[in-house]
C-alpha cells in the first residue's frame, strides 16, 4: 500500500507548528555552553530518553533506580540490558546517521538487532526469536482494533516504507513524513517484539536526517512527546490507523507539536547562565546539604562553576585560600578519586565538573526535575504491562 501525505489547510494550526519548526530547525544556535558540559547535558537526555521509551513499553525500572544503578555500576538484570540497548542504539544512530543517510533496510535490521540483544524473545521478554528480520507470524496490537499486515504481505508493506522515508519530498512535506512514518511503522507493525522502541528510535533519526542539528548543538527527547500522556499516544495512534486524512492530520498535529514544545523547552539547557544558576549550582548545594561533598570541595566546585567557562586550574585555588602546593594538589586529589572533576584537556591541567555516572547525578535529576525536565511517568512505580 502507498503511503501518501495529505495536504493540510496552510491556515490551520498544524500549519503554523510546521512554520515553527522550520525554524527550529535552521535556527542558528548561539548557545555558550562549553561542550564538556553540554555533552554530559546531552548524556543523561539520553537517560531519559532512553528510560522513557522502555517504559512505555513496560519496563518498571523508576528513573531513581536506574540512576542508582549508573553510579554504582550496576546494569546487570534483564530490564536494565534492556535500557542499555536503546543507549546503544542512539550511539548507533548518532554515529551512522546524516543528512544524505538512506535509511534503508539493512539499516532499520541493524538497529533492530542492537535494540534486542541478549534479551529473552516473547513472549517472556523484550527480546526477539528472530533479530533483524520481519516477523513470519501474525500479531495484534493491544489496545487498538488495527491488525498489521500478514506475514506474506508484510514485505511489500516493508518495502513501501522504506521508499516512503527515503523518498525527496518537498521542504514542506518533511516534517509531515516523520509524523506519518512513526504511525506507519507501528501500523506495519514489522518485527516480532521491539516496534514501539524501533519506532521512537527512528523519530531520532529522522530528525538527524532532516538536519535538527541533535548530534552537536542540540539536545531533545523525542519520545517524551509519548510517554507524558500514554494514553493520548495509544488513542492518537489508533485513530490514524483509519488512514483516513482527516485522522492522519490530527495525528501529525500530536506529534508535531510535541517535537516542537519539546524542543523549545529543552533549548534553555544551551543558555550558559541557566545552566549554571540553574542546574549545576542547585546541584552542588544539594550535595553539600546530602553530605556528600565537603564545605571545602564544595567551595572550589563553587568556583569552578561560577567561571565563565566553568573550568579551573589547580593553581587557582590560591585564590580560595589554599596557597600549599601539596594542599592544593590534595583537594584536587580528592575530587579527582570522586570522580566529580574531569580534565578538559589532554595535558590534564585544566579541569571541569563532571556530574555523569557519579552521586551528582541524582542531584543533577532531582534539580530537572524541580525545573519541569522529567515527566513523572519516569518516577512512578505502576506495575501495569502494556
Amino acid at each position: 500500500m502507498d503511503i501518501t501525505i495529505p495536504d493540510p489547510s496552510w491556515g490551520s494550526d498544524l500549519a503554523n507548528i510546521i512554520l515553527d519548526l522550520e525554524k527550529l530547525r535552521t535556527k542558528q544556535l548561539g548557545g555558550d555552553v562549553p561542550p564538556y558540559i553540554f555533552f554530559q547535558l546531552k548524556d543523561i537526555f539520553h537517560i531519559l530518553e532512553t528510560l522513557g521509551s522502555a517504559r512505555i513499553e513496560g519496563n518498571n525500572t523508576t528513573l531513581s533506580e536506574y540512576v542508582e544503578k549508573i553510579i554504582e555500576d550496576e546494569i546487570k538484570d534483564e530490564s536494565s540490558n534492556e535500557i542499555e540497548n536503546l543507549e546503544n542504539a542512539i550511539k548507533f544512530i548518532e554515529k551512522n546517521t546524516d543528512e544524505t543517510t538512506k535509511l534503508n533496510r539493512a539499516y532499520i535490521s541493524e538497529l533492530h538487532k542492537i535494540l534486542t540483544k541478549d534479551l529473552t524473545p516473547p513472549p517472556n521478554g523484550e527480546g526477539s526469536r528472530n533479530p533483524g528480520n520481519l516477523r513470519t507470524h501474525s500479531v495484534s496490537i493491544k489496545s487498538s482494533g488495527h491488525t498489521p499486515p500478514e506475514p506474506l504481505l508484510l514485505n511489500d508493506y516493508f518495502e513501501k516504507f522504506i521508499e516512503f522515508i527515503n523518498f525527496e519530498h518537498k521542504e514542506q512535506y518533511q516534517l509531515l513524513m516523520v509524523a506519518i512514518a512513526h504511525h506507519r511503522f507501528e501500523y506495519i507493525h514489522p518485527f516480532d517484539n521491539g516496534n514501539g522502541r524501533m519506532g521512537r528510535l527512528l523519530n531520532y533519526a529522522f530528525l538527524i536526517k532532516l538536519g535538527f542539528k541533535v548530534k552537536d548543538g542540540r539536545i531533545i527527547n523525542p519520545s517524551s512527546v509519548f510517554y507524558t500522556n500514554r494514553d493520548k499516544y495509544y488513542d492518537m495512534l489508533s485513530s490514524a490507523d483509519s488512514l483516513k486524512d482527516e485522522d492522519v492530520l490530527n495525528w501529525c498535529e500530536y506529534f508535531l507539536l510535541g517535537i516542537k514544545n519539546e524542543i523549545e523547552k529543552i533549548d534553555s539547557l544551551l543558555n550558559l547562565s541557566y545552566v549554571k544558576n540553574h542546574i549545576l549550582s542547585p546541584t552542588i548545594k544539594l550535595s553539600l546539604e546530602n553530605g556528600h561533598i565537603t564545605k571545602e570541595e564544595f567551595k572550589i566546585l563553587q568556583y569552578l562553576i561560577n567561571k565563565d567557562n566553568i573550568s579551573m586550574k589547580s593553581e587557582e585555588l590560591s585564590s580560595l585560600g589554599i596557597t600549599d602546593s601539596k594542599k592544593k594538589s590534595l583537594a584536587m586529589t580528592k575530587l579527582k578519586k570522586k570522580n566529580i572533576i574531569m580534565p578538559t584537556t589532554s595535558n590534564g591541567r585544566i579541569y571541569t565538573i563532571k556530574f555523569i555516572n557519579n552521586y551528582l547525578l541524582r542531584g543533577v535529576m532531582k534539580i530537572l526535575d524541580e525545573n519541569g525536565f522529567v515527566s513523572d511517568f519516569l518516577n512512578n512505580n505502576q506495575k501495569d504491562k502494556l
